[in-house]
C-alpha cells in the first residue's frame, strides 16, 4: 500500500500529492499543487502502475487533468481503486533511484539502495546492507553501485547531492527498523544537486 505519511513522519521529502476521487476534486487539487502534475491510480491490483497505464504524466491544465483523470478511471473500470493520486513532478533531469528493504529470517532489515523508475528489475544494479547503517555505510552503498558515476555527475550532468541521499538512506534504515514491514520500497526516489524527492513508495506488513 501506498503511505506517504510514513515517509514524512521519518524525515524523507515526498513530492506534494493529494488524493482524488471526483473529476472536480482532481482538477482542483492539480490547480492547488500547481503545474504540471502526474496522475496515478491507486489501487492494490496494480503494483506495477506504468505496466498497466495506471500512470499519466505531464498534465498541464484543467482540461488535462479532467481527462486524465476519466482515463485513469475508465482504463481500470472493475478494478478495485482507492481513487486516483496527483502529485506534482518533479526532478526533471534528476536520477531515478529505488531505495527497498525487506525483512530476512536469518539478519532481519535489509536496505537496498539501487538504480530505479521502471528499468530497476532490467539492471539489477543495486547493493545491500543490514539495518541500521551510519553515514559511513550509505556512504560506501553509494560508491558500490556499478552507476555511481552517473551519481557523480558524469557526462556533464550536475552530482547529485550526496548528503541529502545518505540522509535519505539512513531514514529508510530506521523506518526499516521502526515498522518492521515484510517489504517496502520507495521507487522512483528523485535525486539532483538539490536534494532527494520520493515520487511513489509501496509498504507491505
Amino acid at each position: 500500500m501506498i503511505d506517504f505519511s510514513l515517509l514524512s513522519k521519518y524525515g524523507i521529502a515526498v513530492a506534494p500529492y493529494k488524493l482524488v476521487r471526483k473529476p472536480h476534486e482532481a482538477i482542483s487539487a492539480s490547480a492547488e499543487i500547481g503545474f504540471p502534475v502526474a496522475m496515478k491510480i491507486v489501487s492494490p491490483d496494480a503494483l506495477h502502475k506504468t505496466d498497466k497505464g495506471g500512470v499519466v504524466v505531464g498534465i498541464g491544465s484543467s482540461h488535462e487533468a479532467e481527462k486524465a483523470y476519466g482515463t485513469l478511471m475508465e482504463r481500470f473500470k472493475g478494478v478495485k481503486t482507492e481513487g486516483v493520486l496527483v502529485q506534482k513532478m518533479v526532478g526533471k533531469g534528476a536520477v531515478e533511484l529505488i531505495i527497498g528493504g525487506k525483512k530476512d529470517p536469518q539478519f532481519g532489515q535489509l536496505i537496498m539502495l539501487g538504480m530505479g523508475g521502471i528499468f530497476v528489475e532490467v539492471y539489477k544494479d543495486v547493493t545491500f546492507r543490514v539495518c541500521p547503517i551510519t553515514a559511513e555505510d550509505a556512504a560506501e552503498m553509494i560508491s558500490e553501485l556499478r552507476s555511481h558515476s552517473i551519481l557523480e555527475g558524469a557526462r556533464g550532468r550536475k552530482p547529485v547531492n550526496k548528503a541529502a541521499l545518505i540522509n535519505a538512506l539512513i531514514s529508510a534504515s530506521k523506518l526499516l527498523q521502526g515498522e518492521n514491514p515484510s517489504e517496502f520500497d520507495i521507487n522512483p526516489l528523485m535525486a539532483d544537486e538539490k536534494g532527494c524527492v520520493a515520487v511513489d513508495m509501496r509498504i507491505l506488513y
